[in-house]
């Protein structure tokens, strides 16, 4: 795919920000278990934390393919990083489309500064996949919501200044039809939330619970119209999708970058693990499925820029596409590194452990297939 001088130039800055501010720290923060607040702060200097959203909210208004050649790169450097940086103004698109003017200058503009951090919470214990069956409650009290509930796996859910919270606001015979979406100020009063321990995934990305005890919300802060909550989600799903594709192309390529470098200078029975005819063929052919998959994920994108909309179907392909290579090439990275390969010092165990987290969140692998399916059969 031929990319434009600017889309280029893009890519150019943002792998030199991977390698100067990610790569050095990679190993550091993993062993800790640190947010990494410091490549935040870093990377909003570098205008990356908001790629899409325009200038006039503090965003970087690039395009489709500049957005994903930005979340590739990101996650090429290191996948837990990455996850972290891409993630700190998750909640700002609905906030921006269908909040009011005050919600862009409470939090958007703080968010792409880097001096907050949004969230979105709509996953709960017993509505995953099947978003329309969420139980979280919001009652309307006079000039005021009412929130219960709780929410599970919510990125940033214990370092967030504000979440993007989907709430159940009426029981019509069409669920979807009941839900609304509200921004709720995490240091309100009702609001816990606590880290979940024992995550597979990478050490600095803050996955936490957050429960919802009596959270009074203004009439103000629920976004759009009451009941529309389930549709606004709907509206980010396949570019979310899409953003999710390019960032394990990315790791993928990481991964591969690692191992690359190790069968180059390793020595075995005499030669460079490189040398060995096994190892080079499954080199050939992770290289060959990738880019095949790369073509794939951009090639959507560039028809999102000129129809203006993502084909469900095609984005669905991109993402399980991406996330299954990625998981290969991990464990590929993992097993040519040998011993060195569970260790966190090599690197490769990082990505081979993110490489299950992609293939859940924005649609799990089987959702997706049933997306699929659907145009296929």
């Amino acid at each position: 795919m031929e990319l434009t001088d600017e889309e280029r130039f893009i890519r150019r800055h943002v792998r030199e920000f991977g390698r100067e501010e990610i790569e050095p720290v990679a190993v550091e923060h993993e062993r800790e278990g640190r947010y990494p607040w410091d490549v935040i702060e870093t990377a909003a200097e570098a205008d990356l934390l908001a790629p899409r959203l325009d200038e006039s909210v503090g965003g970087a208004e690039l395009d489709v393919v500049a957005s994903l050649l930005v979340n590739e790169e990101l996650h090429r450097a290191d996948p837990g990083i990455a996850e972290s940086v891409t993630s700190t103004t998750f909640g700002c698109e609905p906030l921006v489309e269908y909040g009011r003017d005050e919600h862009v200058e409470e939090w958007v503009r703080p968010a792409t500064r880097g001096e907050a951090v949004t969230g979105v919470a709509m996953t709960e214990p017993e509505a995953g996949s099947d978003f329309a069956t969420i139980r979280t409650t919001a009652e309307r009290d006079g000039d005021e919501y009412l929130l219960n509930g709780d929410k599970v796996f919510i990125s940033n859910g214990s370092v967030a200044d504000a979440l993007v919270v989907y709430a159940r606001t009426s029981e019509p015979e069409e669920l979807h039809r009941g839900i609304s979406a509200f921004v709720v100020p995490t240091d309100r009063e009702g609001v816990d939330r606590t880290s979940m321990d024992g995550y597979l995934g990478p050490a600095p990305t803050d996955v936490a619970q957050v429960f919802l005890n009596d959270v009074r919300v203004p009439v103000e802060d629920r976004l759009g119209e009451e009941g529309d909550g389930f549709y606004q989600a709907m509206a980010f799903l396949d570019e979310a999708r899409l953003e999710v594709a390019a960032a394990s192309i990315g790791a993928a390529r990481g991964a591969m970058d690692l191992l690359r470098e190790y069968v180059t200078e390793r020595e075995a029975f005499g030669d460079a693990v490189a040398e060995k005819q096994a190892v080079r063929h499954r080199v050939a052919d992770l290289e060959t499925r990738l880019d095949a998959g790369r073509a794939l994920v951009y090639e959507v994108g560039r028809d999102l820029e000129r129809e203006g909309e993502v084909d469900s179907d095609r984005s669905a392909k991109a993402k399980l596409l991406a996330t299954t290579l990625l998981e290969d090439v991990a464990s590929e990275a993992v097993q040519l590194h040998g011993g060195y390969g569970v260790f966190d010092e090599y690197r490769v165990e990082t990505f081979f452990r993110f490489s299950k987290v992609p293939q859940i969140y924005e649609g799990t692998n089987e959702i997706l297939r049933e997306v699929i399916a659907e145009g296929a059969l």
